[in-house]
Formats: structure tokens, sequence, C-alpha cells
């Protein structure tokens, strides 16, 4: 797989414009040891891709990944190692989001709403970070915007007056909780650790009194992942707890969202379609736990660059490449998502290409932007009850399917570049459809599961 010549000094701009992180210019004698770190770096994954490739499973696609630009790798690499995480500073902040969660349900109360959506946090807070900076990956502040939290409490049933008051009390009492977090002490002991044990097949995670499950599976692909970032097989101890101590502030970073279904992923074989048909192996918006590649974008970069994350999509400028895109399921986010890949790709240098799936949603702006749009070559129409998605929690469930909650609309979005290089073709459109079909059914069957499913208990305290 040949690496991009791409320039960078627009990829470069664009992400110190947005983060205020300000890249010098590396000088010309430089220039020859960045391309010996760069080898070294394709040479290392390339040995460790080998290897694990012996031990593909359907989660994940060791084999394949988007080769990125290595001054951007840097980038990132700089940026996360100036962030700050710990087991400890993450269940103080889980704690601070549960009690949150829990005067946003005595709120709705108090307005006369009896039930409200599981993802009303995430919500607040995705559409917060899309117009005003975050200070902390989950607590808002004094200055989120709320109109997120606010368009679900009126959905709900809330009147408009009431809700805009309860969010503005929200608010301000996020930002109280979110000043007594930052004022705490996180200093970890090096005598207190990750442990790691076994429980009905899955792996459990403990950090004092708390406690996270994932799959074996996923276990195993997330060790592979951060030797992948790493450059090493984990061998010596205190390797191996620093990688347990990462993947238990991961696993509480993304159970503090109870909205499995913003995670949610297409299966594997519809990402091999689009392997197979457009070259597209890196997703927009993913995790460490549910992405098909070991290089993607995704919402944390603190806690998810040490597994291959490049850090939020919207800092991200490819100038060229074959993205699939599956998004949070909120309006605005949508909106602003194909904003910036319409900018994107009006500065293409090269063949870009997106692929969009979102709900077909045909009254909201996001759609419309995306339906209309120049670069829309082909909109695919998939009815609700032809398809379905690998769960957003597939790594504490024992199933991985779920059925499609909406009709999804598939957009390829191209430019002249790519649209030449890529073809979309009856054949790819069929073989698509075809793999976008839900397993739910087979799965729960040979499973020997009722339809409603079990949940698997993600937390203990």
């Amino acid at each position: 797989m040949p690496v991009r010549d791409d320039p960078l000094d627009a990829i470069l701009a664009s992400m110190a414009a947005k983060t205020g992180n300000v890249l010098k210019s590396e000088a010309s004698e430089e220039q020859p040891k960045t391309s010996s770190v760069k080898r070294k770096h394709d040479a290392v994954d390339e040995d460790v891709a080998a290897t694990d490739a012996s031990e593909s499973t359907g989660i994940w696609n060791p084999k394949d990944w988007e080769r990125l630009p290595q001054a951007l790798l840097d980038d990132v690499e700089q940026r996360a190692s100036s962030m700050t995480i710990s087991p400890a500073m993450e269940i103080a902040r889980q704690q601070v989001v549960r009690q949150l969660c829990q005067k946003i349900r005595r709120a709705s109360e108090e307005m006369g709403i009896n039930k409200l959506p599981n993802s009303v946090y995430e919500t607040w807070q995705f559409t917060s970070r899309l117009t005003v900076a975050e200070v902390d990956p989950l607590i808002p502040h004094s200055s989120s915007d709320y109109s997120g939290l606010f368009e679900e409490l009126v959905k709900a049933g809330a009147t408009r007056t009431g809700a805009k008051k309860k969010c503005k009390e929200l608010t301000k009492e996020a930002e109280k909780m979110l000043r007594r977090f930052k004022a705490q002490s996180y200093e970890t002991s090096q005598k207190r650790r990750v442990k790691v044990s076994e429980e009905e097949g899955m792996r459990v995670l403990t950090y004092g009194h708390c406690s996270v499950k994932l799959s074996v599976s996923h276990f195993t692909k997330l060790q592979r992942l951060y030797e992948r970032q790493s450059q090493k097989r984990i061998t010596r101890p205190q390797d191996r707890h620093a990688f347990e101590a990462a993947v238990f502030s991961l696993l509480l970073r993304y159970d503090s969202l109870d909205g499995g279904g913003f995670q949610a992923a297409l299966n594997e074989e519809c990402f091999d379609v689009l392997l197979k048909h457009f070259d597209c192996k890196m997703e927009c918006f993913a995790s460490p736990l549910n992405s098909r590649y070991s290089r993607f974008c995704s919402a944390f970069l603190d806690t998810d660059a040490a597994f291959g994350s490049v850090g939020s999509f919207f800092e991200f400028a490819p100038r060229s490449g074959s993205f699939e895109a599956n998004p949070p399921f909120i309006p605005k986010l949508i909106k602003r998502m194909a904003d910036h890949m319409t900018s994107l790709l009006d500065a293409a240098e090269g063949a870009l290409m997106f692929v969009i799936i979102i709900p077909a949603w045909r009254e909201t702006e996001g759609w419309q932007l995306l339906h209309n749009s120049r670069y829309n070559q082909h909109h695919e129409l998939i009815p609700q009850k032809d398809h379905g998605y690998c769960e957003g929690k597939q790594q504490i469930r024992k199933t991985r399917w779920r059925i499609a909650s909406f009709d999804t609309s598939v957009f390829f979005w191209q430019n002249p570049k790519a649209l030449n290089r890529w073809k979309v073709t009856g054949e790819s459109i069929r073989e698509l459809r075809q793999a976008f079909q839900s397993k739910q059914a087979d799965e729960r069957d040979a499973l020997g599961l009722r339809n409603s499913g079990k949940r698997v208990r993600a937390m203990k305290h």
C-alpha cells in the first residue's frame, strides 16, 4: 500500500487553527530524519500487521488501514501527550456525569416529563462541542451550548419557557461541579493498579471498588491497537500496567455515555464491500471499541489516541482518500459534518470521497445538505426492516447485532477525481444492500435468546 505524498501545509494549518497548536516549520536539514522515522513507523506497522492478521476476527480488520502523513500523526501524538488521564480521574469524572444525569431526570420530572432518552446527556455534550470549546471531555461548563438538551426536553413535552429555565439551572450546576472536579488531585499511587480477572468469559478490569467488563475478543483487539500505536509488543510488567490503566480509562469514559445507539457501527460485511469497491479503510466517527481499522477519528483524543485515534473528525483535514462516516444521530452534528466535508472537498487536491450513513430524516437540514450537494453522486435508501447495525456496546453484550431503528440513507460524496477513480456501480450497491441485512435474528436463534435479549451489566460500584 503506497504512502501518499500529498502536501501537508494545508492540513497542519487547518488543524493548528482549530486546536490552537501552532506547528513550527521543519528545517530542510531535518526532513531526512522525518523520512527515516516515517520508514521506521511503516516497517513496524507492516511487521505488527502481519502478526495481527493471523489473529483476525470479525470485530476488526488488522490487515488494512489508511496511511496518514507522518506530520499529522506527530501532531496528534504531541496533543495527546499533553492531556492527562488516569483511572482515578475517570472514576471521579463518571461520578460527576452520573450526578448531572440524575439532576436532568429530576428537572424533567418537575416539568411533568416521565421519560427522556438515555442519550439526552450525550446530545447535550456533543451539540455543545460543535460551537463551544470544551473545558472537559464530558462535563459542561458555564459557556456550554445547552440547545441540544433544550430541544430534547421540549420534544419530551416541556414548555419552551420551562425547558430554558431548567437548562440554565443545570448549566450553572454543571459549572460548579466542574470546578470541584478540577480542584481535586488525581495522583495515582504506584502500588494501586488496575487488576484484570475473568468472569463468565469476560475480562474484568478493577480499580479500587470500580469494575468494567469487556469481551475477550475486544480486550485482545485493544491490546493489538495499543501495541501498534506504541510500536512494540507488551512484554514488560510496566508496559502491561500502562496498557491496563489505559483500557480501564477508555471503558469508563464510554460507559459514562449511556446512548449505545450513538456508537453503533456497520457490520464487517459492509466495511468489506466499501473496501473492495472504494478502497475505504478509515472511519470518521468511531471508537477503539467499534473501529474496523487501526486508524480512525473519534470523540475523545485523550483516552483514544493510545489505541489509534487521530482525534475529532472536525479537526481532521485529509486532502485525498476514501472515508466512511456514520456519525452520532444528532441533527446539528450531521449538519456540521456536511459543512466540514464540503470544505474538505472544495480544498482537495487528490481524489477524495466520503460514504455517509445516516437516518433518512428528510426534514432535517443536515439530510437536505447531504442530498442536494453537488458532491452527492448517489443516494441509496435502505428501508428499516431490511438492515441492521452492530450494537453500540457490543463489547459488553452477548449479542453483537441490532435491527435498525430508522430507514437509512447512504450518500456517496465524491469530487471529480474520486468519481473517476471509484465508480458507484450497480454491483457495488447490490453487494452493499446485501451486506446491510440484519443478523440479529440468526444470532439470537444461535444463542438461544428470546427476542428481547439480555443486557450484560457493565459496571459495579
